[in-house]
């Protein structure tokens, strides 16, 4: 129990410590590749069995509840960004442009996994993965920095923006597919629609609780009540809590009249908590191998896939009068970002039985951030040929 306890603490220490280094070195404009998270992952392997052994397997099965929380509070903070009034607000094509991409695109990295023989719940996972960008990257990538195409600019951030949509959908239902329940005779559809109504439930009790609550701790207490609520009743049936935390938070910030206040309490600890479920899926890491198939689909895959709808969407806005460059490979490429990480998570859980998964993505993630940033850097913020501005 002791041991158990001290891993605990240290576990929050590293949270807690390495979002204060990170959010230091974002202040002064440093965003080294690797620093968003995925660097926590290599610390969870060093503090595991395969390394200082603080993390026993013992000891990784009695904090559990700490990566379904994390997941909850991960898809909390995603719904509550989920604004339909500030959605209703864009134009009919940007609706159209930020949720075809990422379904298209999301559409054929699931199918290249299946015809490549990954399991159905795999392969729409990482059709999840794969189609999830961030628009920090490019807020982060711009400081300092004249942006020379910013109808571009724009369009990518929107696109970034909706990708988490149907993306959280797809892990809904590859949760759902890989869940116990199917077994004993739980069609999926039931799972997916047992996620949704706990999310609905959740949201509207939150509604009323909120309600003449202005004390940060007191609605930190009710969030952590709410997303411990929301990871406990799905983990019943062996889905993860990440969908219908999401579902939760949309309700609230659509039904509540000062949303601000909650998205910016459950913002407080959102990186503390998926720096703290990185550590844990680190040291839970029990293989050596690599998945070629998932590597394949994440880097060979997406990036065509991505720089083909990155045509499309061009098209899309020049004919609205929007003067933009090709968008090809800088959206193909465009660097992925907390929810990504998340989806990983829930995709995987901590009990990992490796088969070189998560290694693949993990590596694939890397090599779309450093070629995503390298690419963007030159097509988004690059000094303009004299010759383009010539009659």
């Amino acid at each position: 129990m002791l041991h158990g306890t001290l891993a605990f603490l240290l576990l929050v220490a590293f949270a807690v410590a390495g979002s204060e280094v990170r959010a230091a070195f974002a202040r002064r404009g440093l965003r080294a590749p690797g620093a968003e998270g995925l660097s926590f992952l290599v610390i969870g392997f060093a503090l595991g069995d395969r390394g200082l052994g603080l993390f026993p397997a013992d000891v990784l099965a009695g904090l559990r509840p700490v990566v379904l929380l994390g997941l909850a509070w991960i898809g909390l903070v995603f719904g509550l960004q989920l604004d339909l009034r500030i959605i209703r607000q864009l134009k009919p094509w940007h609706r159209l442009v930020g949720v075809a991409v990422p379904i298209g695109v999301g559409s054929v990295v699931t199918g290249a996994g299946l015809v490549l023989g990954l399991e159905p719940a795999l392969a729409l996972g990482l059709g999840a993965v794969g189609s999830v960008s961030t628009p920090s990257t490019l807020e982060g990538l711009a400081r300092g920095r004249a942006v020379v195409d910013r109808a571009g600019f724009r369009v990518l951030k929107l696109v970034a923006a909706f990708a988490g949509i149907p993306a959280v959908l797809a892990v809904t239902a590859a949760s759902a597919l890989a869940s116990p329940a199917g077994s004993t005779g739980v069609p999926p559809w039931q799972l997916v629609t047992y996620t949704a109504f706990v999310g609905l439930v959740l949201g509207y009790a939150m509604v009323s609780l909120v309600r003449g609550v202005r004390e940060h701790l007191r609605l930190l207490t009710l969030t952590a009540g709410a997303a411990a609520a929301v990871a406990g009743a799905t983990a019943v049936l062996g889905t993860t809590g990440l969908p219908a935390a999401a579902v939760a938070g949309a309700v609230i910030v659509n039904r509540t009249m000062f949303p601000h206040r909650l998205l910016k309490v459950a913002h407080s600890l959102e990186r503390p908590m998926l720096l703290a479920l990185l550590v844990l899926v680190g040291a839970s890491w029990r293989g050596a191998g690599f998945a070629w198939p998932a590597f394949v689909v994440l880097t060979v895959v997406r990036a065509p896939a991505l720089a083909l709808a990155g045509r499309w969407v061009a098209q899309v806005a020049r004919r609205r009068g929007l003067a933009v460059r090709r968008l090809d490979l800088g959206l193909g490429l465009l660097p992925q970002g907390e929810l990504a990480l998340g989806l990983l998570v829930a995709m995987l859980g901590t009990a990992i039985e490796s088969r070189g998964v998560l290694e693949a993505v993990v590596t694939a993630m890397l090599v779309n951030q450093l070629a995503g940033r390298l690419w963007l850097t030159r097509r988004l913020f690059a000094m303009p040929d004299p010759r383009e501005s010539a009659p």
